[in-house]
């Protein structure tokens, strides 16, 4: 699949402070990969405002992927909200759509902090995988990142639905025709524990 190779565009480090196998950091590796064809579709599809980020070679970001205790405490410190959730967003900058910002080559996205119980849970509720939920996950976290909020407004809220449907649609539409592509040992992607 030399055609995933084409397309660096996203790149991540990840951080987990749940258990992850070998398996489990390869299988994120592949579905990143295709991830990051997706980020490029969608932004070409408008995502981000065309004219000022058409030069940038890559978007950066880190995940954490965590217990559900860890995620209570995410999101009492940030959010005044004493539970557990999916997903958090954590972004570098306020808005990337509407900001006119100087950015270089490189963006550097924010973070992210994913659940894993959660995705697990919800992968089941829903039943599909878990890789389907935790990269919907992601893709949610990521247009939060860039400035789509859905609890500021119902548009809001539907500008957030468009573009995470759009993202889960590229991507089946990726896995159907079989681009899934094989595990590889990109530097792209660091695992680190804290």
């Amino acid at each position: 699949m030399a055609m995933m190779k084409k397309h660096p565009l996203l790149k991540v480090e990840l951080t987990s402070t749940v258990k992850w196998s070998a398996r489990d950091t390869a299988e994120f590796r592949r579905w990143l990969q295709l991830s990051s064809v997706v980020w490029t579709k969608l932004l070409k599809q408008g995502l981000l405002p065309a004219a000022q980020f058409s030069h940038v070679k890559v978007f950066h970001l880190s995940v954490l992927v965590c217990g559900d205790q860890r995620m209570r405490n995410l999101n009492s410190e940030f959010r005044n909200k004493n539970s557990v959730t999916d997903v958090l967003s954590f972004p570098e900058h306020q808005d990337l759509r509407h900001t006119k910002l100087a950015v270089g080559p490189a963006v550097l996205l924010g973070d992210l902090a994913i659940c894993h119980p959660q995705a697990k849970k919800q992968a089941k509720e829903f039943s599909i995988g878990y890789w389907d939920e935790f990269i919907h996950l992601l893709f949610h976290g990521i247009i939060h990142l860039v400035g789509y909020d859905h609890e500021l407004s119902r548009k809001e809220e539907r500008l957030m639905e468009k573009w995470e449907g759009e993202a889960i649609r590229l991507l089946s539409e990726a896995k159907k025709r079989g681009r899934t592509p094989a595990p590889t040992k990109r530097k792209s992607i660091k695992v680190s524990r804290p």
